[in-house]
């Protein structure tokens, strides 16, 4: 799992910037200005001085969108496999009609830019309720009456431009969500490879099945056998994984992968897309990048998989434009003719770390995504109720987005030990990660487990550590330790991680829609009103185990839904069946 705390060009384009300074245009009255986003910075992050005033930002402007609640309506019809809707997904001109910005909105926004010199020609629209435009960071201080500052992670070093504040026209409230790159603080930690951590023996744990698993060697053989798949893909669903923060993927060690453990997918490799100036460098291969191709490969095989390598390119690695490539990865999948039926993402931020603006826009991102019948999967995180595992939760249990975002199916992992399968525990302290959102309340299709579960598992001592009306996450589980994977053409045994498990549930259900499409029918789309209802009995409920992270217990499993392993692990053929 990568937590994640401008291209290359930046420095000739700053340069042009100083050679052709913003002019201000024509005097405007919009009003008196007044804060629309604040944040308190997490403690990780320390102010290190002041950022170069020439240095060039994408300003990212989310305007407001029409009917919000009328998609959400919408939705959540579409995706209830007891409608007569279900499975009737928006085209991407249908979508628009909800979400498209009003003119006036575009025109009032527009007439902002206008005042500090910026014309339509400079202004690009990704989307239609998106607003983009490179400034100069002392531009934008200008224009958001803020003041960034360059913040270092203690931890890492890693360092941010970023404001706490900011302000617009009062005028504009009305048609702005939010303005990013601005109050988002996140960092990054990639898959990992493991050492020999095991749970403690216990009793009540859901019996492994498999003869071919390997606990210590987990391959595509041992996830179709323990996980009852029982369906071979005819080709016909397209399938994603993603690379943020300028991550790539190894073609060649994709090859070296899929000859070992995929023998029949012969020339077999993935299709590289490049989204918002980022391009997949095959040559410079991570960890993660390698982790998620090769399970997506071999068991969505032979689905076509796609590396969806997002921008912006910092040039820098200490810095992280996560805020950027979430919403450049939202506008790809809304704007796509063709999006993939699901995708897969091993990234993601803490709650807290995040403006609530931010997370209710990002997260209606992916609610449009799911409108068009994208399955959009996140992994949950790898220290368990401790966010990125260096949190001491002292004000409580920590909450990852976008896992806790109610659009989108978060993915937990297991692990196989003494012929159970258990909530995983990970080295460095870590756990499968879960708990309740801070923000978000639990949604519809969720709102009697979450409570069940805290009403009968949970005592007193938990009080104030999480929001019992919260979302809880994960949803799922999957087997996330010791997979073998290539990178440098070397085997890497060990490497584990809900990095592992998310990709891997994102290919079980393309082999679904694969099924689907291949009858005539709508892929899967948004997933959990599915498996929360109509495909509940085709888990298996995982039992023991906690989430332990920052010191604390954590959340233990529990039987039905639980916020440490969701509600369990696939029974693929049960699932494919009950549709």
């Amino acid at each position: 799992m990568v937590l994640l705390s401008y291209t290359t060009v930046v420095a000739l384009i700053a340069a042009f910037a100083e050679a052709n300074p913003l002019n201000v245009g024509a005097s405007v009255n919009l009003g008196p200005s007044s804060l629309l986003e604040k944040v308190k910075v997490p403690s990780q992050w320390k102010s290190s001085g002041t950022p170069n005033p020439k240095t060039l930002m994408k300003m990212q402007i989310g305007l407001k969108q029409k009917d919000m609640a009328g998609l959400q309506k919408k939705l959540m019809d579409i995706s209830d496999p007891n409608s007569a809707n279900y499975g009737k997904w928006l085209s991407k001109e249908e979508l628009e009609s909800y979400t498209a910005a009003s003119e006036e909105s575009v025109k009032q926004v527009k007439t902002w830019l206008a005042t500090f010199g910026i014309k339509d020609g400079d202004i690009s629209r990704p989307t239609a309720d998106w607003i983009e435009v490179n400034v100069p960071i002392s531009q934008a201080e200008t224009m958001l009456k803020s003041k960034y500052e360059l913040y270092t992670h203690d931890g890492t070093g890693q360092t941010l431009p970023r404001t706490n504040e900011y302000s617009i026209p009062q005028s504009l409230h009305e048609h702005v969500d939010t303005i990013q790159p601005t109050t988002s603080f996140h960092r990054h930690i990639g898959a990992q490879i493991n050492t020999d951590i095991k749970p403690k023996s216990s009793h009540s744990k859901r019996q492994k099945q498999s003869t071919q698993c390997d606990p210590q060697h987990i391959t595509p053989a041992c996830i179709r056998s323990e996980y009852n798949v029982d369906y071979t893909s005819k080709g016909k669903a397209g399938l994603a994984v993603t690379g943020f923060i300028e991550y790539s993927a190894s073609h060649s060690d994709a090859s070296l992968y899929l000859q070992r453990f995929q023998s029949n997918a012969g020339n077999t490799n993935f299709q590289d897309v490049s989204i918002a100036g980022f391009t997949n460098q095959p040559n410079n291969p991570t960890l993660e990048g390698n982790l998620d191709t090769q399970i997506a490969l071999s068991v969505g095989y032979p689905n076509q998989v796609s590396y969806l390598a997002v921008g912006p390119v910092s040039g820098n690695p200490n810095t992280e434009p996560f805020g950027d490539e979430l919403v450049n990865f939202g506008n790809y999948l809304n704007s796509a003719s063709n999006p993939p039926t699901s995708v897969s993402t091993s990234y993601g931020a803490e709650e807290q770390a995040l403006s609530a603006n931010y997370l209710d826009r990002i997260c209606n991102e992916f609610m449009k995504a799911g409108s068009r019948g994208v399955s959009i999967f996140f992994s949950s995180g790898d220290f368990g109720v401790g966010g990125n595992g260096e949190a001491n939760c002292d004000q409580g249990f920590y909450a990852l987005f976008p896992a806790s975002c109610p659009y989108i199916t978060s993915v937990g992992a297991t692990q196989f030990y003494n012929g159970a399968e258990v909530a995983a525990q990970f080295n460095r302290g870590g756990s499968t990660g879960g708990g309740y959102s801070w923000h978000f309340a639990a949604p519809s299709y969720q709102a009697e487990d979450t409570k069940s579960y805290a009403a009968n598992n949970l005592d007193s001592s938990y009080n104030g550590y999480y929001n019992p009306n919260g979302r809880g996450y994960p949803d799922v589980a999957l087997v996330g330790e010791y997979y073998d994977i290539y990178l440098n053409g070397q085997v890497q045994a060990g490497v584990y991680g809900t990095s592992a498990s998310s990709p891997a549930w994102a290919s079980l259900v393309s082999l679904i829609n694969d099924q689907r499409i291949s009858q005539g029918k709508s892929s899967l789309g948004f997933l959990n009103p599915l498996i929360y209802s109509k495909g509940r009995a085709a888990f298996n409920d995982i039992t023991f185990g906690n989430n332990r992270g920052c010191g604390q217990y954590g959340f233990p499993a529990a039987q039905g839904w639980d916020p440490t392993t969701g509600l369990g692990t696939p029974n693929f053929s049960k699932l494919r069946q009950s549709l």
